[in-house]
């Protein structure tokens, strides 16, 4: 008789409400661009803090501030981060992160800290640097503890897609999406460019009819945007690299992006940075671009990020850990500095694409438990909010 498979667990950090962390920064926040120059002196000068800037956030207006505040407080507010100081030019930016983080994460001490009333450079660097030294002591103190797969959520990302994610790295990403889903977990998915000519596939997935014309009207929308400013939408993609890696068409691109998704139903669309109320595999309607979009699912709240990879890429997210895995012999070859996972052994025959899932599922775990990936190690990180509108 076969053994049953046993669920793994990860060894994370209990918080008092919601997930637990992989994770246990001391994140200090930008509210805006001209915050970030204090940010990143601070990130030098507190050994455990973590800088997390950001582009934009002054005169922006509607939707773009209400999703600039959104996703900064929600990253703010993150499973990954123990306790936040939140650094802005002035107080209205701060406070209103500050409010949308204490509103997801009640638990968490949270600092808010404006440049102006403090007077200047070198006094906030000062009275943050204190606040932040308190902190991390506090932090100090916690301790991993055995946590089950079933509380995590990921998030699932390709980028420098080439023939070779399509078949291998995008389903790998989507067997270990299943088995998180299937253990109570979530994944988030999204790329909203990525599933025009698949959208109806993703939508028979759909849990109900509003899901389903929420993916339609997600990939019409993206479309119908793009002619309205003059480009070819299909004919502009995919991109140059994606092209020079063998893909041919949006369509053939996309039947292969979807494919990170996993197989079961899914149960809920979610916009940039807005966090899921449903368990299961989640649609994120969001940009592509790599940094935007794990912008996106880090402050959904995917406490670690897939990142399938063809040709390459570097980035990662500054709070969730990025886990990069490619299928392609070249890429694991010529950027080995980059890649967590090394699963081209399926295209060269010496690997199975179970034992592949396997090998992705245990970095998962070990990266969940505190093994650093390529991104964090080489400090290799970013985040940026997408855009709606003009500055005004």
């Amino acid at each position: 008789m076969a053994r049953k498979k046993t669920t793994p667990t990860f060894w994370g950090y209990r918080r008092p409400e919601g997930p637990p962390g992989g994770r246990n920064h001391l994140a200090i926040v930008s509210g805006m661009d001209n915050s970030n120059p204090i940010v990143r002196r601070i990130g030098g000068l507190v050994r455990d803090a973590t800088p997390v800037n950001t582009s934009f956030g002054r005169a922006l207006m509607g939707e773009d501030e209400a999703q600039h505040w959104r996703v900064m407080g929600h990253t703010a507010a993150h499973p990954n981060v123990g306790a936040v100081i939140i650094v802005s030019l002035e107080p209205k930016s701060a406070n209103a992160i500050a409010e949308v983080a204490g509103r997801t994460s009640p638990w968490m001490p949270i600092e808010a800290v404006n440049i102006q009333e403090i007077g200047g450079t070198l006094s906030t660097t000062s009275h943050v640097v204190e606040l932040a030294t308190k902190l991390s002591a506090h932090l100090a103190s916690a301790k991993r503890v055995r946590c089950e797969l079933g509380e995590l959520t990921i998030g699932a990302e390709c980028g420098g897609s080439d023939t070779t994610s399509g078949v291998i790295s995008n389903p790998v990403t989507g067997m270990v999406a299943d088995r998180v889903v299937e253990a109570g977990g979530s994944v988030i998915f999204s790329e909203t460019l990525e599933i025009v000519g698949a959208e109806h596939l993703l939508a028979r997935r759909a849990a109900d009819r509003k899901t389903a014309r929420r993916i339609i009207d997600s990939a019409r929308r993206a479309v119908d945007y793009a002619e309205s400013i003059g480009v070819d939408f299909i004919g502009s993609n995919p991109a140059p690299d994606n092209i020079r890696g063998g893909l041919s068409s949006i369509e053939e691109k996309s039947l292969g992006a979807i494919k990170k998704a996993g197989s079961h139903p899914i149960v809920e669309v979610v916009g940039v940075g807005e966090r899921p109320s449903k368990k299961g595999t989640i649609f994120a309607d969001a940009p592509c671009a790599g940094v935007e979009n794990i912008s996106s699912l880090a402050s959904s709240g995917a406490q670690a990020i897939v990142f399938s990879t063809g040709i390459g890429n570097p980035i990662g997210h500054p709070i969730s850990p990025t886990i990069k895995v490619t299928g392609n012999p070249r890429t694991a070859r010529t950027m080995a500095e980059n890649i967590d996972v090394d699963i081209s052994g399926v295209m060269e025959g010496t690997m199975r694409i179970d034992e592949a899932r396997d090998l992705l599922e245990k970095e998962l775990i070990d990266v969940m438990s505190g093994k650093l990936t390529t991104s964090e190690l080489l400090g290799e990180t970013e985040l940026t909010v997408s855009r709606a509108a003009l500055s005004l």
